[in-house]
């Protein structure tokens, strides 16, 4: 096997380790009210080191995948737009993450701040996802009176924002503990 074909396997096997983290943490959740899916999770941590590491490509395709494996333990859809706004887009954009990129000759107070930067970009991306889907969707569960907007904006809020603060704090943990588990290879 040639050094390229080898780095290559490295790459997928780890995305595939990835990805088998997530749904692990995925499985240890705060369910909450959340009638129509979502919950407060660290499953995003491990697809955003993975996209940190690898890179932008990379990081889509197991944020992808991921949500796949997501839909299995625990299906909920209406229709298959639906289902690629909340399962495949939505995982999907958390490769975005990947656009960051950490350096060895990185700071550590940079580290901080990329590692942050990255988070943020993919959960905000994640959640615009969840909203979109949300206002087309799930509107008719809006109470009487109250915006389709204002009601996806604090139904998916209420979820993706809680787990966005958790898992910006293990990130900085992380680059503080590991950093180099999070420079790009």
């Amino acid at each position: 096997m040639s050094r390229t074909q080898r780095e290559k396997t490295m790459v997928l096997v780890e995305g595939a380790i990835v990805i088998a983290i997530s749904a692990i943490l995925n499985l240890i959740q705060f369910k909450g009210p959340w009638a129509a899916g979502g919950g407060i999770s660290l499953e995003m941590v491990p697809l955003i080191v993975y996209a940190l590491r690898r890179g932008f490509v990379w990081g889509i395709f197991a944020g992808f995948i991921y949500g796949f494996v997501n839909f299995i333990e625990g299906p909920y859809y209406l229709n298959p737009i639906q289902y690629l706004l909340d399962y495949g887009l939505a995982f999907l954009l958390v490769g975005f993450a990947g656009l960051i990129v950490i350096k060895d000759s990185d700071s550590r107070s940079i580290m901080f701040w990329k590692a942050g930067l990255a988070t943020v970009i993919s959960m905000v991306l994640k959640f615009l996802s969840h909203y979109v889907s949300g206002i087309v969707f799930y509107g008719s569960n809006a109470p009487a009176g109250q915006p389709v907007a204002l009601y996806s904006l604090i139904y998916n809020g209420s979820y993706v924002g809680p787990s966005m603060i958790f898992d910006l704090i293990v990130m900085i943990l992380l680059a503080s503990a590991i950093p180099k588990y999070l420079v790009r290879r």
